[in-house]
């Protein structure tokens, strides 16, 4: 099969972000499959392209030909800025696309909801079905995040959304939550599978974990006998971190001196969160900057327990956030502050915990119970959290499902002609 990847910003190894769409293309690679993906540098600026025309820098990686355009994107970019590079992206990835041939089938994953549009119009110029990939829920999720006010606005975006959605031949959403947005919008359901984000054992493995690298750190900052919680990764407005410093502070007023909380990345939030931090003199929270997606199992490895976190808007509890799957990958217990489907996970699976994102003293009276009570994470084996992400969130278990209605989407558009 020929597939065109359409993703605005697509990552691999050396990034910092999300890798979901590197570890899709090279397994399908990897089974025999021609993968073109465009996308832009955002997220490539640490890889070698082979050659580069115009704006546009090639590279070929995994055996994947990815074609980057040109960008300037970073998180702190404003509204006006973000709408610029998004229509740019549009209209370039459709130019380069139309060039290609032979294309059998087109994946278009979001965000932005807008890599939709080329899709639909490559799926028309190149004769290919395309199917759509639902990472966030758009326009909903900017709109109830306070992004998106003018009323019009929201109707019209609502309206595309709806139309990329009956164009696409099928709909993959990472929640169950984000499932029930799409079938909202009058999608039924044979249209629309979940496949979650990926729990990568391959790299959250024991040999990608640098000990000595990892002794540096513990040296660096302190880290010694600590209890250590780490949340690795984006540091937007939608991530409502002044939680953690609250939690700290209050941690820090009771004369708990054991808990560290280590918050490594970058975004939008991270200079107002770091000036905070200093005006209230916590000494039990060290920010870090981003790292390579191949480090962060080292880090990972620090941790006695992690934290997804978000601001209690409804919306976000359908996220399907890649550092809560990378720790079950690295086999850590998980607290989660979502009232959302990774509540559930922790509960019932029983490999973390839930508190409220609006009472951080929750969260500081549990970190302090556990540090006192360590033997509690035996329940929390290693072995455990690692199966359950073997067995539900594999990186081979969602390859095979996506690979299965490619197949089907194939098959039947082969019909309709």
């Amino acid at each position: 099969m020929n597939i065109l990847y359409l993703h605005q910003y697509f990552a691999t190894l050396s990034s910092s972000t999300s890798i979901r769409s590197f570890v899709f293309t090279k397994r399908l690679v990897e089974s025999g499959h021609k993968v073109t993906v465009i996308t832009t540098d955002a997220f490539m600026k640490q890889e070698q392209p082979y050659k580069i025309v115009e704006d546009v820098k090639y590279y070929n990686i995994r055996g994947i030909e990815i074609l980057a355009i040109d960008s300037c994107y970073s998180n702190f970019l404003n509204k006006k800025e973000r709408i610029k590079e998004f229509l740019e992206f549009m209209k370039k990835s459709e130019s380069i696309g139309g060039k290609l041939s032979g294309i059998d089938l087109i994946f278009a994953t979001s965000t932005p909801l807008t890599i939709g549009i080329p899709a639909m119009k490559l799926s028309k110029k190149l004769d290919a079905p395309f199917v759509f990939e639902v990472r966030d829920l758009w326009p909903e999720a900017p709109i109830q995040m306070g992004y998106i006010n003018f009323k019009p606005l929201q109707h019209f975006l609502r309206l595309i959304e709806k139309r990329i959605y009956k164009k696409a031949e099928h709909i993959v959403c990472l929640s169950p939550g984000m499932a029930d947005g799409v079938r909202s919008r009058g999608i039924t359901e044979e249209k629309v599978t979940v496949i979650p984000n990926l729990a990568d054992l391959e790299l959250f493995s024991e040999e990608n974990i640098d000990q000595e690298f990892k002794q540096e750190i513990v040296e660096e900052f302190g880290l010694k006998d600590k209890f250590i919680v780490t949340h690795i990764g984006a540091m937007g407005e939608a991530n409502g971190l002044h939680y953690l410093l609250n939690a700290a502070e209050h941690i820090q007023n009771r004369g708990t001196q054991e808990i560290k909380f280590l918050i490594v990345g970058s975004g939008k939030t991270k200079p107002s969160l770091v000036a905070e931090s200093k005006r209230r003199n916590l000494q039990n929270i060290i920010f870090i900057d981003s790292i390579e997606k191949s480090d962060v199992p080292t880090y990972l490895d620090l941790a006695n327990i992690t934290i997804t976190s978000f601001l209690p808007k409804p919306i976000l509890a359908t996220n399907s956030p890649n550092k809560f799957f990378d720790a079950l990958a690295a086999g850590k217990p998980i607290i989660v502050n979502s009232n959302g489907w990774t509540k559930n996970i922790v509960e019932e699976q029983e490999i973390g915990y839930y508190v409220d994102a609006e009472k951080p003293e929750q969260l500081a009276k549990l970190l302090i119970e556990l540090k006192d009570k360590k033997e509690v994470f035996e329940k929390f084996k290693k072995k455990k959290i690692k199966n359950l992400a073997k067995m539900q969130y594999s990186a081979d278990g969602a390859v095979a499902n996506l690979t299965k209605i490619f197949g089907r989407v194939t098959k039947e558009w082969s019909g309709k002609r």
